[in-house]
Order: structure tokens, then C-alpha cells, then sequence
């Protein structure tokens, strides 16, 4: 979980759980309205990320050991279709858990950099980031040349 100290202190929730500037604008002073905004929306990406990982591992169950997702029905033979299924969709609902942590942690790397000054500059090269990327992807922290180098790197899609 993330530490709650982090940027999210100069914000709060309004009823509904959206988050809002609070009038407490000593917390990051020099930030400019544009980037406050930023913050906003940069946290509220990340709750949402928090939210939908917290609620597909309930639905689909990764909490629970294979037996009770099984309904008590738990046979180690490989081939039983039911095992399989169950094995598979366990395997599928882990790794979107998984890709919806990572893109959280890239949302927490922008507003790390957002803090830092260093936003729109891409951590790899240190050109700028252009502004139509960053307004389609606010939580971009590489340009598209650098992304597509790190995504090829890591064997990862876009």
C-alpha cells in the first residue's frame, strides 16, 4: 500500500471520493496550478487503479485458496476440466492484478517527478515530453521513442 504521506496530503476527497486541492497550498508551494491539476487527476488515476485491483482480486477470487474457489471440489488430476479452468482463469486474473499494480506505480513515478520538478522530462534521455502525449497520458514519464525502447526491453506490449 502506499504510504499516505506521500503527495496526496495536500489533497482531500470531496463526498463522492474524488479528490480535491486542499486550501492547504503550503504543503507544495511552488507548484503551478497546471501541475496542482496534474496532481489531482494523477491521484485520482491511482485511486481508481487501487479500487479496480482491490476489487477484481475479490471477484475473481484471488484471495481465497483454489478448494473454496473450486466450491470444495478440489481434484489434483490435470485433467479434470473444471481444475484446469480454475487454474487458468487464476493464472489470467493474477497478471491483470499485476498490470493494474504496475500502472500504478508508474502514476506514483509521475507524481514523484511531479514533485520534483522534473515532469514532462523524460527520465531516460531528458528531452521533453510532448504535450499531446502527456494530456492522453498524464502518467507518462518517457517519451515515445524512449518508452518503446524500455517496452521491447522488458518484453512488455503498449
Amino acid at each position: 500500500m502506499v504510504p499516505k504521506d506521500r503527495l496526496d496530503m495536500s489533497l482531500k476527497c470531496d463526498s463522492l471520493g474524488s479528490p480535491r486541492l486542499s486550501s492547504r497550498q503550503e504543503v507544495l508551494p511552488s507548484m503551478t496550478e497546471k501541475d496542482q491539476e496534474r496532481v489531482v487527476r494523477l491521484e485520482a488515476n491511482r485511486a481508481a487503479l487501487v479500487r479496480l485491483a482491490s476489487q477484481f482480486q475479490e471477484e475473481a477470487g484471488l484471495n481465497k485458496s483454489i478448494a473454496e474457489t473450486m466450491g470444495g471440489v478440489l481434484t489434483r488430476d490435470y485433467e479434470d476440466t473444471d481444475f484446469a479452468q480454475v487454474m487458468s482463469d487464476r493464472e489470467v486474473n493474477d497478471r491483470l492484478v499485476q498490470l493494474l499494480s504496475e500502472n500504478r506505480e508508474q502514476v506514483e513515478r509521475a507524481l514523484s517527478r511531479l514533485a520534483e520538478g522534473k515532469y514532462g522530462e523524460c527520465e531516460d534521455c531528458g528531452n521533453r515530453i510532448p504535450t499531446e502525449r502527456l494530456r492522453f497520458r498524464p502518467e507518462a514519464t518517457r517519451c515515445v521513442d524512449c518508452q518503446s525502447r524500455w517496452d521491447r526491453l522488458n518484453r512488455r506490449s503498449a
